[in-house]
């Protein structure tokens, strides 16, 4: 029979007395670790994280607050729950310790019975939260598997309707993920473009020409220049891709929403994913393949909108779109040079687009050359 593991619990105060007798009172029940100090309690830390912390307080060169403060600062242990130990009834310093992360209070002299019950609650509630966040994991590393299978195989069904489109869908999606990890750089941008967001954003990519499957094969296999009848046809491509991925959300909506029997922690769990992963990248595959035609003067498709107002993941797109459609050889036209290319972009600026994403995106004009020699070798 395998032993209980006990909890771990760092008691944290500067009266000897007062870690004697929390040893006495929680030895039993908890494996124990004692701090004289916040500057002996944030060393222990960096080398173990325990389940739960008692903090007193009042104690000199460092106080409890300036421990909370650094423990809440430090990725490392800002989630492990903080307990303030205290001998004042003063509610404005628990209602800043709480504003500060502290989880609870326990005052002094201590009471046995009050003590164990509000750690124990607190224990059960962190070993939930981990419980909480593993299933997180879990469901979203699935989500993103079927995002990646359903992105793949829809940008193959639009390629097997016309190469082309294929060839741009995957050279579009190599520019774009070179530019996001640029911009990522930027102040303004790094809080946006998160870890987790650019993988949203190139799972999303390459189905922005989803809509082209509803495109007639008269038009979308036209081997010369569209008629003015033809091209009108061939932008509602953006329309019907936004509709498409608007349809698959209110879908996903509904499913959410009939879910019935799932015990409590379940449905917190499928709400958290449902509000994060699927719904997140469902939303930029909307908007890329709703607007990646629009303009930042107002004069794109379908809906004419203009500057800012235009989503961000469209603006990023329609750059990478339209150089990639420019190097790219077609029946009517051949591949124009890189350098030509980042000409007409340049000249577009502030008309088609984004004025401070087109100069980002020129500052980064080798790398991107370097993806286009990459494409040309492989065709």
């Amino acid at each position: 029979m395998s032993e209980i593991v006990k909890k771990h619990i760092l008691v944290v105060d500067d009266v000897p007395a007062n870690l004697k007798y929390a040893e006495q009172l929680l030895g039993e029940r908890y494996r124990l670790t004692l701090a004289v100090s916040g500057a002996q309690a944030l060393k222990f830390l960096t080398k173990a994280e325990p389940d739960l912390i008692l903090l007193d307080i009042n104690m000199p060169e460092m106080d409890g607050c300036t421990v909370l403060t650094r423990l809440k600062e430090n990725p490392a242990t800002e989630k492990i729950p903080v307990i303030i130990l205290t001998s004042d009834a003063d509610s404005a310093m628990e209602i800043k310790c709480l504003a500060l992360g502290a989880v609870d209070f326990i005052r002094k002299p201590f009471v046995t019975e009050i003590m164990l019950s509000r750690i124990e609650t607190q224990i059960e509630l962190n070993e939930y939260r981990h419980k909480l966040e593993y299933m997180v994991d879990e469901k979203t590393a699935v989500i993103e598997r079927l995002q990646d299978v359903m992105s793949t195989c829809f940008a193959e069904l639009v390629e097997s309707r016309d190469g082309t489109t294929g060839g741009h869908i995957k050279n579009t999606t190599r520019y774009f993920s070179v530019f996001i990890e640029e911009l990522a750089k930027y102040d303004r941008y790094k809080d946006i473009l998160t870890p987790d967001y650019r993988r949203s954003l190139v799972r999303a990519a390459p189905l922005h020409d989803i809509g082209k499957i509803g495109i007639n094969d008269s038009v979308l296999r036209k081997e010369s220049t569209l008629d003015k009848e033809e091209f009108e046809h061939m932008k509602t491509h953006a329309r019907i891709g936004g509709d498409t991925f608007q349809n698959i959300f209110s879908s996903v909506e509904g499913v959410h929403h009939s879910l019935m029997g799932a015990d409590a922690l379940e449905k917190v769990c499928d709400t958290m994913v449902r509000e994060s992963a699927d719904t997140e990248f469902l939303h930029i595959a909307r908007d890329m393949a709703l607007y990646h035609h629009e303009r930042w003067n107002g004069t794109g498709y379908p809906t004419g909108i203009s500057g800012e107002d235009i989503p961000l993941c469209a603006r990023i797109l329609s750059i990478v779109d339209v150089y990639d459609a420019l190097t790219s050889k077609r029946s009517y036209k051949d591949a124009f040079s890189h350098e030509k290319a980042m000409d007409i972009i340049i000249h577009d600026r502030e008309i088609f687009f984004d004025p401070e994403l087109t100069d980002i995106f020129i500052s980064i004009s080798d790398k991107i050359r370097e993806c286009l020699m990459t494409k040309e070798q492989t065709v």
